[in-house]
């Protein structure tokens, strides 16, 4: 019980940087109005994030956890291999549209953040590196369902896919249509021959 109410004011502080680093983004947000928005004393929000910085790792890897069940609850509900590998674009284009076009948390961060060597950054890439995995582990499963498919490269493949996603979102929140989504799941369909 002790530990459950010690915990509330640090979910309340993730839960305004969940909100307010994905709106007004990460620089543009200060201590003060989260410390303000989530209702904790000053005091208490840095016993449980000594620095900015740590804020922004827990944020990344809160919002990891969330987004990737959204993907894997929406891509999962398709009974083929080959429909739960386009599901992920028809994701795409829900999120998109749900978030009005903001994008990805994770490539908003990496543009505010320009050192390579951060631990922000490493979180970045530990999210891409999972939603590249995720890719990988259905079109080896692809490659697995039918002879038509043996002809897949997964490792080559792969990127290929994971590139078009990344470059489907970012396109996608530049132009605020879904038209590039739609554009690259054309792409995948030829490239995998689905």
């Amino acid at each position: 019980m002790l530990r459950e109410v010690e915990s509330q004011p640090r979910d309340r502080i993730i839960d305004t940087a969940l909100r307010l680093f994905y709106e007004q983004g990460y620089l543009a947000t200060g201590i003060n109005q989260i410390i303000a928005e989530s209702q904790v004393a000053k005091a208490t929000f840095y016993s449980h994030f000594p620095s900015k910085e740590n804020l922004c790792i827990a944020y990344l890897q809160a919002r990891h956890v969330i987004w990737m069940k959204w993907l894997e609850d929406s891509v999962e509900r398709h009974k083929s291999i080959e429909d739960r590998i386009l599901g992920v674009f028809g994701f795409l284009k829900e999120w998109m549209v749900k978030c009005n076009f903001r994008g990805c948390a994770f490539l908003n961060i990496a543009s505010e953040i320009p050192s390579f060597n951060s631990k922000i950054r490493a979180e970045v890439v530990k999210h891409k590196d999972d939603l590249k995995l995720y890719l990988k582990q259905m079109i080896s499963q692809l490659k697995d369902s039918d002879k038509r498919y043996k002809n897949i490269d997964v490792n080559k493949d792969v990127d290929m896919v994971y590139v078009l996603v990344e470059g489907a979102i970012v396109a996608s929140q530049n132009y605020g249509q879904v038209w590039p989504i739609q554009a690259a799941e054309d792409v995948v369909r030829r490239l995998l021959n689905i």
